[in-house]
């Protein structure tokens, strides 16, 4: 129902072009960082103003040269930040995005990430949803297709990636967000410092984005949207390993127990039922009706799986991936499970970093990194 309510929507652009600050974190990405300021200082943003803050977050590589030589070379059009350390009890994430948010100017922030690329009316696509009480809109986001298409294990990857965004968007258009993705999205700058996201979860390393979502969402003043315009889709790299990929899930997965106590019991619900399938097919060793209970919990969720899916895919574009749905279907409870079992408890790696789902407060002499 969401995603039907998606595609009916006729958004209407705000009277005025407001201005727009992009905000861009990047550390050690000296590999990524042309092409997407290349793609940013390339929008179209008719009669509206933007800028560019990017954030070099302690890089060990050519990222801080890169960003000063552009931002020489567009002054006035794109400010370089620089930071050399976090300090205690911080997400490193979050200090850098809020270090780049002072130099910020604009009444909307638009946040990307270095590792992606847009189409030159991207920053005009997500206006269409700026008229208040607009307070964040959010866009769709998809792995780029290598050479030679995906194989089965990178489809699989790329449509379980895609489910989120899916996934996100129905429920936003149901008036029930959850889950963000701050490589695309926007917010206004008035509602992202009423909500105070940073200042009650700045500790907590991941969620940046889901994070503003749902506290923008719990004032009660802001509607949160979801931009379907085609020309607001964003391509990212997509893991180059399974290793790569099961980090970044156990990174996503490690802030759920943490969101607001509605989305809390929303998501430990579908964690229970994910969790009762597998429970109950080994239990059917010593009973076969729970297997056959635990056969049909599977087949319900590969069925609901299955329509939104379609659906969704075929909204945005994307439905050669539904070709991957099999394996995805088998994977996908295994991959949740263990992800926020790991994530939650285990901790997970990030930009070469060993971190747990919360900053310590006094860092460790030998790994500033490391959970106490």
């Amino acid at each position: 129902r969401g995603l039907r309510k998606l595609g009916r929507r006729n958004s209407a652009p705000p009277a005025s072009a407001p201005s727009i600050t992009v905000l861009i974190a990047a550390r050690d990405e000296e590999h990524n960082l042309p092409r997407v300021l290349d793609a940013l200082l390339a929008q179209n943003y008719p009669g509206g103003e933007f800028g560019i803050v990017a954030v070099d977050d302690r890089s060990r590589d050519g990222t801080e040269s890169i960003l000063r030589d552009y931002a020489a070379k567009n002054f006035g059009h794109m400010v370089a930040v620089k930071i050399d350390a976090v300090p205690p009890g911080i997400s490193p994430k979050k200090h850098a995005l809020q270090r780049g948010l002072e130099s910020a100017r604009g009444e909307w922030i638009a946040t990307t990430d270095a590792d992606c690329g847009m189409g030159r009316r991207w920053l005009f696509s997500l206006s269409r949803e700026f008229a208040e009480p607009a307070g964040m809109v959010l866009g769709f986001t998809c792995y780029e297709e290598p050479e030679g298409g995906f194989d089965a294990g990178g489809g699989a990857r790329a449509l379980e990636f895609a489910s989120y965004g899916i996934v996100s968007a129905a429920l936003v258009s149901l008036g029930f967000p959850v889950h963000a993705n701050a490589n695309n999205l926007a917010y206004r700058r008035q509602a992202f410092d009423e909500a105070a996201a940073f200042q009650k979860h700045g500790h907590v390393v991941s969620g940046d984005d889901d994070f503003a979502l749902q506290e923008i969402h719990a004032t009660g003043r802001w509607d949160i949207r979801f931009c379907g315009d085609p020309d607001a889709l964003m391509r990212t790299s997509p893991p180059d390993s399974w290793r790569h990929f099961w980090e970044q899930r156990k990174r996503w997965a490690s802030k759920c127990g943490l969101y607001r106590p509605k989305q809390v019991v929303f998501l430990a619900g579908i964690f229970s039922f994910y969790a009762s399938i597998p429970v109950l097919l080994a239990l059917g060793g010593w009973d076969a009706r729970y297997a056959w209970l635990g056969l049909a919990g599977f087949s319900l969720k590969t069925a609901a799986d299955h329509a939104v899916m379609r659906r969704g895919l075929a909204t945005f574009g994307l439905s050669p991936l539904l070709r991957f749905f099999p394996i995805t279907a088998l994977l996908h409870i295994p991959l949740i499970l263990a992800a926020v079992i790991a994530g939650s408890w285990g901790g997970f790696t990030w930009k070469g970093q060993k971190m747990g789902r919360k900053m310590p407060k006094t860092p460790s002499p030998l790994n500033p990194f490391s959970r106490s």
